[in-house]
């Protein structure tokens, strides 16, 4: 296998001068055409018929009817060639040799002229008769200046029949004129041979980047495809991936429900903590994917800077808290940004992520400004500064490549995968929010994001002050969740149905599980059913998606839950725009029982 690329740049390579060779065939035709060979007729007969007179002798004449013998013999070959039709590859170099032939013909009775035209030439008809046939070399070179061999068929023979002549004649005139003519024929074969060099390079560097063109088609061709199979595979991957551990996250957490001793109940935490890793790393490397596929869009409109910020804030206090840091949310109440609300969060998020990550003491300050009208006016300004570890300046550009990380040369997952920045640097791209870093080794690092400034919203006056107390601002889930008492369960794979319905039966409520959606319809019709989790992927036509739907029409009073791990652009979509509410695969205990509980 690894011997056919070889073979066929072997071919192409055959293939590049033989497309030369007709085309430079086709432009010889297209210039020695029926009509253009008729041409020199007007110019032979008048010289002829004027030397015929003068000297009152025949071979002027006989001069003039080999002439046309040769000119027609030449036209009745071209038309006879026209009427052939298009010319086969095998053909080329027998009409070439044809071409040359009648060319040659031509040229010698050019070069007979002087000879035959007065045996007896005076200075006069010398140089008359020198005259034209340097104008039939000129015009004849000209024209056929697609192949060496051409050029030199006409200009040759018409050249040494007029130099021989001119040094037969001799006398200074004679001699003067055969030096000039031989000259006249060596600069005229050079020029023409550069005109048809120049020719043959062009088409061949033409030929050359066709055929480059054709194999980056074919390469990006195939890369296209590649990224459509990778993109197919890791959506078949992910789903495959996510339905057992969505089941062992499930099954853990019933764990993490229940009582054992203390040595159990340490190894069952470390055992959640790792399946939460888990499902975070798979995340994490299907979002790089998405991105790079242009499977997310950003949809952008007004996002209050306070609640971007509460939201963080919720999200991160308790990490920078574990690892004794202080992280303080700043920016006045009312500043409102045009973004994507969901992908901006992930952007700073990921930001303010990584320096908890990397500072060991200190903090870390999360601040938006409004940019003063002489610099940036109509951006607001976020910044995410640490007082941690800093970057080189080597380095600072590398840290937004996938998987590049500082200062973790064994890899400790605690740093994550080195995959948060390169997010950073998809998701300014698609928001169009500029992105950039300063900083400094062991002082710390400063990260800026620019976000088009929106008009302001009114805001809450208890919500204005935004600063450290920002967590407290944030109101508590409610512990007690009023869970519907009877579900229902769907699912074809037993480890998740079995899952579901052991976590949700030690939170109180009776479960009734389906593998399907006939032994479903039962299931509803027999038991006062409040709720309804459904899996996308269902055995039959049907999937989980449309019989919810269908639900909703036919019994509104049910509460409706999708679980997938389907993560195709256009399911998801399809999804989203359903209105149905849906988690993805694998949840988390708390993620499923916040849906239920509504």
């Amino acid at each position: 296998m690894a011997l056919l690329p070889n073979v066929s740049m072997a071919v192409k390579a055959k293939a590049t001068p033989l497309a030369v060779q007709r085309i430079q065939l086709e432009l010889l035709l297209q210039k020695t055409g029926p009509v253009r060979i008729l041409s020199p007729i007007p110019f032979a007969t008048p010289l002829a018929i004027l030397f015929h007179l003068n000297a009152a002798a025949g071979y002027p004449l006989v001069w003039l009817g080999l002439f046309y013998i040769v000119v027609f013999s030449s036209y009745l070959q071209r038309r006879k060639l026209e009427a052939h039709g298009p010319m086969r590859d095998d053909e080329l170099a027998s009409i070439l040799r044809g071409r040359v032939r009648d060319i040659f013909l031509l040229g010698a009775m050019w070069g007979a002229a002087p000879w035959l035209l007065s045996a007896h030439q005076s200075v006069e008809d010398l140089i008359l008769v020198s005259v034209f046939i340097m104008g039939a070399i000129s015009l004849g070179a000209a024209i056929v200046s697609t192949h060496h061999q051409t050029i030199a068929a006409f200009s040759i023979p018409a050249a040494v029949g007029l130099v021989t002549n001119c040094m037969w004649h001799g006398g200074p005139v004679g001699w003067v004129l055969a030096v000039c003519m031989t000259l006249y024929l060596v600069m005229t074969l050079k020029w023409t041979f550069q005109q048809a060099d120049l020719l043959e390079q062009s088409l061949s560097v033409r030929f050359e980047k066709e055929d480059l063109a054709r194999r980056l088609a074919q390469q990006v061709e195939l890369v296209e495809n590649a990224d459509r199979e990778k993109s197919r595979f890791l959506a078949s991957a992910s789903h495959d991936l996510r339905q057992p551990l969505h089941a062992i996250s499930l099954f853990t957490s019933v764990l993490e429900r229940s009582r054992f001793d203390a040595q159990s109940e340490q190894t069952i935490a470390r055992l959640g903590h790792s399946v939460r890793m888990l499902n975070q790393s798979l995340d994490t490397m299907l979002d790089i994917s998405r991105l790079d596929a242009g499977a997310v869009q950003a949809t952008l409109q007004p996002v209050p800077v306070h609640e971007l910020f509460v939201s963080l804030s919720h999200t991160f206090s308790g990490s920078a808290e574990a690892r004794g840091l202080q992280i303080r949310f700043r920016a006045p109440g009312d500043l409102v940004v045009l973004s994507d609300m969901q992908l901006l969060t992930r952007l700073l998020g990921n930001l303010i992520d990584n320096a908890i990550k990397y500072t060991h003491r200190g903090g870390v300050l999360v601040a938006a400004r409004s940019r003063p009208p002489a610099v940036d006016a109509g951006w607001v300004c976020f910044e995410v500064v640490d007082t941690g570890i800093g970057i080189a300046r080597e380095h600072q550009q590398r840290v937004f490549d996938e998987f590049y990380q500082l200062a973790n040369p064994q890899r400790d997952r605690a740093f994550g995968l080195g995959i948060g920045l390169s997010i950073v640097k998809r998701l300014s791209s698609l928001l169009e929010h500029p992105v950039a870093l300063t900083s400094k080794p062991h002082k710390g690092t400063r990260f800026r994001v620019w976000v088009k400034q929106q008009a302001s919203v009114p805001t809450p006056a208890s919500a204005r002050p935004l600063d450290t107390g920002i967590a407290q601002a944030v109101a508590a889930m409610p512990a007690d969740r009023k869970l519907p008492r009877h579900v229902l369960v769907i699912d074809d794979e037993p480890a998740s149905r079995e899952a579901m319905a052991l976590l949700l039966s030690a939170c109180g409520c009776t479960v009734h599980a389906a593998s399907d959606l006939a032994q479903a319809q039962q299931l509803l019709a027999q038991n006062p059913i409040e709720a309804v989790v459904s899996d996308f992927r269902l055995p039959g036509d049907r999937n989980g998606l449309d019989y919810l739907l269908a639900l909703r029409n036919t019994s509104p009073h049910l509460r409706t839950l999708l679980v997938t791990g389907e993560t195709a652009p256009q399911r998801i979509t399809d999804i989203r725009s359903s209105g149905v509410p849906f988690l993805h695969k694998p949840v988390r205990a708390e993620q499923l029982l916040d849906a239920l509980a509504g």
